[in-house]
């Protein structure tokens, strides 16, 4: 690869999310799509005919490092630190939908791999990338609100009644403690984005709708180093709502993650009008930002924004939430 040649990249894991990872991929320019794989040969045969690539028969055909620079994976968690593990190994960069693994011990794994093989490693928390973040964060710099007190999170959908129970998700061990690991990891890493490490957390779960043993219901307790205190809610089996509030000294932040919307609420709110900020027509967005930064970060052969470190961090609150749930434990953030 020349500095003005494109990046080949392969994507393994083509449908569902996997759709909107191929639009986003498509939009970046540095990116060419040079190969693709999914056991769902309907799936990797449209994303073989709208890239003009091959279909790789298997993961492994797909790591032809003659014929790409990096993978994208939207892969089942549990596969991930295999497949990261093998891609490095290629010599190939890695970009890694969220969570980076099941386990802190998969995704330090992971990262010991990538920086053992010099590769580049980016894990997908695109919720950061969007404009209502990124104003967000700049706002509070700013001091808009004043200094931060505490935080309220709920990122819920009522993805039970919506399919099918027979997907990975839903099976026992591939993804501890559901609704946290698949929606709520996106509400850590946009808290801590925005308000720094958290240093402690626990968590509370239970089944609502699903069969015994698979979690649908999980509420989150978060200690920041900042001493900022907050909750984090996160539900497969209530109406959809992602929403991060955040209440300081001087006024209220209110982050709508989906509808993408910015509410400042001033001190005085009842005779000061709050000042909205829409980025509805922004949708989707930071979803192609996030892989324009993996394309500059293998450019640039630097640690990108959400490099393995910053995943294992989200990761590792969750993980802290599963041990304490259904007990007095306090986790501790590894």
């Amino acid at each position: 690869m020349t500095d003005r040649a494109p990046i080949r990249v392969g994507i393994a894991g083509l449908g569902g999310h996997g759709r909107r990872i191929q639009d986003a991929v498509a939009a970046v320019p540095d990116l060419l799509v040079a190969g693709v794989y999914d056991p769902d040969a309907g799936e990797a045969r449209a994303a073989a005919d709208r890239f003009g690539c091959p279909a790789a028969p298997s993961y492994d055909a797909l790591l032809d490092p003659e014929r790409l620079d990096a993978v994208v994976l939207v892969t089942p968690n549990a596969l991930h630190r295999a497949q990261a593990e093998a891609a490095v190994a290629a010599g190939l960069d890695v970009f890694v939908e969220k969570p980076i693994a099941n386990t802190v011990a998969d995704g330090r794994a992971m990262i010991e791999a990538a920086e053992e093989a010099g590769a580049v490693l980016m894990v997908g928390h695109n919720a950061r990338y969007g404009r209502a973040a990124r104003q967000a964060r700049a706002l509070l710099d700013d001091g808009a609100i004043g200094e931060p007190v505490s935080v309220e999170i709920h990122f819920s959908a009522d993805n039970v009644q919506k399919g099918s129970h027979e997907g990975w998700r839903f099976q026992p061990g591939q993804c501890p403690l559901l609704p946290m690991m698949q929606l709520g990891v996106h509400a850590v890493d946009l808290a801590q984005y925005l308000l720094g490490p958290v240093r402690g957390a626990s968590g509370r779960s239970r089944e609502v709708l699903t069969r015994p043993g698979v979690v649908d219901s999980v509420t989150g307790m978060l200690l920041f180093e900042s001493g900022v205190a907050g909750t984090v809610v996160s539900n497969y089996c209530t109406p959809d709502l992602f929403q991060l509030r955040l209440a300081g000294t001087a006024g209220v932040l209110v982050l709508d993650w989906i509808p993408h919307r910015l509410t400042v609420l001033p001190r005085g709110t009842s005779t000061v009008a709050p000042e909205v900020r829409d980025f509805a027509a922004y949708a989707g967005e930071d979803l192609v930002a996030e892989l324009r930064e993996f394309a500059d970060a293998v450019r640039g052969r630097r640690v990108p924004e959400t490099g393995g470190q910053v995943g294992l961090q989200a990761l590792a609150v969750v993980e802290a939430m599963a041990e304490s749930a259904g007990s007095e434990a306090h986790g501790v953030v590894a």
